[in-house]
C-alpha cells in the first residue's frame, strides 16, 4: 500500500503541469481567436499597444476582473470600443484597456471617460461611454505568460507545442497505469492471502477431525 501511495503522489507534478499547460493553451487558443478567455471570473487578454506604457507593456498578458461593477476616476478597465483600428476605412469592435479620467452622472447614468496613460488626449470612441461596454477591471498583468503566448504562437512551433502537451499526457497516462497496476497487484495478494488463510484453517479442520476419530 505504501508502494501504490508513493506512486500516487509521484503523478501530482506531472498532474499540476499538465493542468498548468492546459491553461495556457486554452488562453491562447482563445486569443488567438480573438475571444475573451476567462478563469475563475478574471478575462485574459494580451496587449499589443504601448498606449499604456509605462503601466501595461505591449505583449504583457493582462487580467481583468469580470466580475467587478463599480468603476472610479483612476480604475484601469477594459471596455469595448467601435472605431478603425486598422486606419482601412473600415470600423470594428475592439477591446481596449485604458484609465477612467472623468466620470460624469447625467439623469442617473454613468458616462465615462478614459485616455491611455501614454497617450496625450483621450480618442473620440472613450469619451462619455457607459458600463455596458465595459468589460471588467484591470487586477494584475504577467510578462512571463505574454512571453509564453508570444513564443508558441510565433514562427509556426504549433506543433511543438501540442508534442509537449501529447508528450505530458503520455507521462500522466504510464504513471496512471503504473498506479492501477500496483493495485490491482495488492488487490491480488489480498486475495491469494485469503484463499490461503481459508486453505490453512480447512486444513486444521480436517486434522481436527482426523484426531476425534483415531481417538
Amino acid at each position: 500500500m505504501k508502494k501504490v501511495l508513493k506512486k500516487s503522489l509521484g503523478i501530482i507534478p506531472y498532474l499540476i503541469l499538465l493542468i498548468a499547460f492546459i491553461l495556457i493553451i486554452s488562453l491562447t487558443i482563445s486569443l488567438k481567436k480573438g475571444e475573451t478567455p476567462t478563469i475563475l471570473g478574471k478575462a485574459i487578454f494580451l496587449v499589443v499597444s504601448p498606449s499604456m506604457e509605462d503601466t501595461i507593456h505591449v505583449n504583457d498578458v493582462i487580467f481583468v476582473d469580470t466580475n467587478a461593477n463599480n468603476y472610479s476616476i483612476g480604475d484601469i478597465v477594459t471596455f469595448k470600443a467601435y472605431f478603425d483600428s486598422n486606419n482601412d476605412g473600415s470600423s470594428e469592435w475592439n477591446d481596449i484597456t485604458h484609465r477612467i479620467i472623468d466620470v460624469k452622472i447625467i439623469d442617473g447614468v454613468e458616462y465615462y471617460t478614459t485616455k491611455g496613460d501614454n497617450n496625450g488626449f483621450s480618442e473620440s470612441w472613450e469619451t462619455d461611454f457607459t458600463s455596458d461596454l465595459i468589460i471588467g477591471k484591470y487586477v494584475g498583468k504577467s510578462a512571463l505568460i505574454g512571453s509564453v503566448y508570444k513564443f508558441i504562437f510565433s514562427k509556426g512551433i504549433n506543433l511543438i507545442f501540442i508534442i509537449i502537451i501529447i508528450s505530458f499526457v503520455a507521462i500522466g497516462a504510464m504513471e496512471i497505469f503504473e498506479i492501477v497496476k500496483q493495485l490491482s497487484m495488492q488487490k491480488q495478494k489480498v486475495i491469494l492471502e485469503e484463499k490461503e488463510k481459508l486453505i490453512q484453517e480447512e486444513l486444521a479442520r480436517l486434522r481436527a477431525l482426523k484426531e476425534e476419530k483415531d481417538k
